[in-house]
């Protein structure tokens, strides 16, 4: 599909090209002056007879031109393009009929969307015009005398004799002229192939940019609504500028026909340079370069408030050059990353899509500006490799979302079997939370029956017992948060936070939990009194991990806790970690299950209580540190906010 698009748009190129060169008139160093006969056998190309002179002040008239001398006017061989001016550029066509014309020939003159066409036949040796015509998209439609999709007026029987056609233009778009005179039945039929033409084109290519626009929005990809954005309104400019506005629409306002087509060229350039972004993956690459073409593109809309006026022959003259600039590095860009990767298809795909058809773009741009000179080719060729890069993108659109079907569905996948598994969890700790809860039962009720017969008793035994009970008291209730419903559902632990004193919670934490070989003692600075908001079981659960990851460097050694305040909302409690085993990478193995989600294979065997310390003091609106002491080891220190004392009333 692909092959034979390409070699239609070939065909159709070398025969717009083939056309132009048959129809261009002889060259005007030898043939200054038209000479017409009594009929026009065919269409006859003039724009190399004209010659133009660029009013600057704006305000000169027919009789002002005239007293000009013949050497101040300026002849070119090419179409005489003079850029985004907002100055009066005059025509001047030297006429000789032979034989006093029979039939009136018809002069077509483009583009259409010049603002003001003032079109003036004067004999020699006189000073009135014997006939004049006002031309323009600002002339409304009522007052046209030929309605249709160009600039069309009728010339006078002319008698035998010399005359002077002045054509005064004055547009705040791209200024250049190209002139043509007609039979009338050439004309129409001309006219009717290229309607025909027009609104066909028009028609595919707003379907296809509503199409685009349409799926974009379903499948919620914001590249394929822009890249529909971007053909709807690139499709509008090359229809209006082909005249649609004028022969449809038939406006009356006299600057509608501006209004439509400079908006649409400054939503067309700004949807091409962020598709451009998208497509070079600048944003990963050059985070900073992404930003500053944002705020280029952004600024380009900014032109949306000129189309009208002035404004936009600023547009044209700084934006589209620098445009043109902005396309040809995109397409270095591509053509950089395709040389790094040969064998990638998307690179090809993109250079002959997208790189190809913007040579000619580029070309267009330039010569509307007047950076380089204006020819039948840079103007038409636009037209066929864009029709050639809307095709071929859509087949690459296709895959797009093809693909993005695909990923949708092995998504939609994932999510299935994710959810089937979250089941079987649940249900999975559903069944270990009631395991677990049958025997934690039956120890607390065997120690308390134990402790009743052994009331009397004192010694290791009863402290033993104790010691289990208080136990099997905290595996309870570690039970009822990490393996409930409640547990799994809620990110949030639930807490039966109460106000503690701190300096008692720790005292009674270190007499439980130190025994023989594995000694804890405390060191209290300025921390007596201190209360906190706690849950008592949670945070001695959060201790005793911090200590056990410290016992497995201490080797039987005693651990020495301090507890001290802070800072005036912050008190510390600091478990030294220390030992010959304690090297860096054991140090970095405990800092990555502390403080990182993706834990490595190497720290999981303290992972999961060191998560769990920190998943508690983060409930209590506090933090877990690790502080570096040299050649000492380190610290792991639990931080916990202070209550603030009830303030009293006297």
């Amino acid at each position: 599909m692909t092959v034979v698009t390409g070699l239609a748009v070939i065909a159709l190129i070398v025969t717009t090209i083939q056309s132009a060169q048959a129809q261009q008139a002889p060259e005007p160093s030898e043939y200054s002056r038209l000479k017409l006969s009594s009929f026009i056998p065919g269409p006859i190309e003039i724009t190399p007879y004209l010659r133009w002179y660029v009013d600057k002040t704006r305000r000169m008239v027919l009789s002002d031109i005239r007293e000009i001398p013949d050497s101040a006017f300026v002849m070119t061989t090419g179409i005489p393009s003079f850029g985004y001016s907002r100055d009066a550029i005059w025509y001047r066509l030297d006429i000789t009929v032979q034989d006093k014309l029979t039939t009136k020939p018809l002069i077509e003159l483009n583009p259409t969307y010049l603002n003001f066409i003032d079109v003036m036949i004067v004999a020699d040796g006189t000073r009135d015009p014997v006939w004049q015509e006002h031309l323009g998209d600002h002339v409304p439609a009522s007052k046209r005398t030929y309605a249709g999709s160009t600039q069309v007026a009728a010339l006078p029987l002319l008698d035998t004799g010399d005359y002077k056609m002045f054509i005064r233009v004055k547009s705040n778009s791209a200024n250049f002229l190209r002139a043509k005179l007609w039979p009338a039945g050439d004309l129409i039929s001309s006219l009717t192939y290229r309607n025909i033409a027009t609104n066909v084109f028009f028609g595919i290519i707003a379907t296809l940019g509503f199409a685009y626009l349409a799926l974009g929005v379903m499948a919620r990809d914001p590249i394929v609504v822009l890249y529909g954005i971007w053909v709807a309104s690139v499709g509008g400019v090359v229809a209006i500028v082909n005249g649609v506005v004028l022969s449809d629409i038939r406006p009356e306002t006299p600057w509608m026909n501006d209004l439509l087509l400079g908006q649409l060229n400054v939503i067309s350039h700004a949807a091409t340079a962020f598709l451009w972004l998208h497509i070079t993956g600048i944003r990963k690459r050059h985070p900073l370069m992404f930003k500053i073409y944002c705020g280029y593109s952004a600024m380009i809309l900014f032109f949306l408030f000129g189309a009208t006026n002035d404004l936009y022959t600023v547009f044209g003259t700084y934006i589209i050059p620098s445009h043109s600039v902005f396309m040809a590095l995109m397409c270095l860009h591509i053509i950089r990353r395709l040389f790094k990767n040969v064998r990638n298809k998307m690179s090809w795909a993109f250079l002959i899509v997208l790189v190809m058809p913007t040579g000619p773009a580029i070309m267009l741009q330039l010569a509307h500006v007047g950076l380089i000179e204006a020819t039948p080719m840079r103007l038409g060729l636009h037209q066929f490799t864009l029709l050639f890069h809307i095709i071929a993108m859509s087949i690459l659109m296709g895959f797009r979302l093809a693909s993005m079907d695909r990923e949708r569905i092995s998504v939609a996948m994932k999510a299935a079997e994710t959810t089937t598994l979250v089941e079987e969890q649940r249900k999975l700790i559903s069944m270990l939370s009631h395991e677990f809860r049958t025997p934690l039962a039956v120890i607390q009720r065997s120690a308390e029956m134990l402790m009743l017969r052994l009331k009397n008793h004192k010694g290791d035994v009863m402290d033993r017992l104790q010691r289990i009970q208080l136990q099997a008291r905290k595996l309870a209730r570690l039970v009822d948060i990490f393996l409930s419903k409640d547990g799994i559902d809620n990110q949030e632990l639930s807490l039966a936070r109460e106000v503690v004193s701190v300096d008692r919670f720790m005292e009674e934490f270190v007499a439980n939990t130190t025994r023989e070989g594995a000694e804890i003692f405390l060191t209290i600075h300025h921390a007596e009194g201190v209360e906190a908001y706690i849950d008592e079981t949670l945070i001695g659960l959060a201790i005793t991990n911090l200590i056990e990851t410290s016992r497995r460097f201490a080797h039987g050694n005693p651990l020495h806790l301090v507890l001290q305040r802070q800072s005036k909302w912050l008190v510390e409690i600091a478990i030294p970690c220390s030992g010959p085993e304690l090297d860096d990478e054991e140090i970095r193995l405990i800092g990555a299950a502390l403080f990182r989600k993706d834990v490595e294979s190497g720290s999981q065997r303290s992972a999961l209580g060191l998560h769990i310390s920190q998943r508690i003091v983060d409930a209590h609106g506090g933090s877990i540190k690790l502080r570096d002491r040299g050649q000492s080891g380190i610290e792991l220190c639990l931080l916990l906010p202070i209550k603030e004392p009830a303030i009293k009333t006297p």
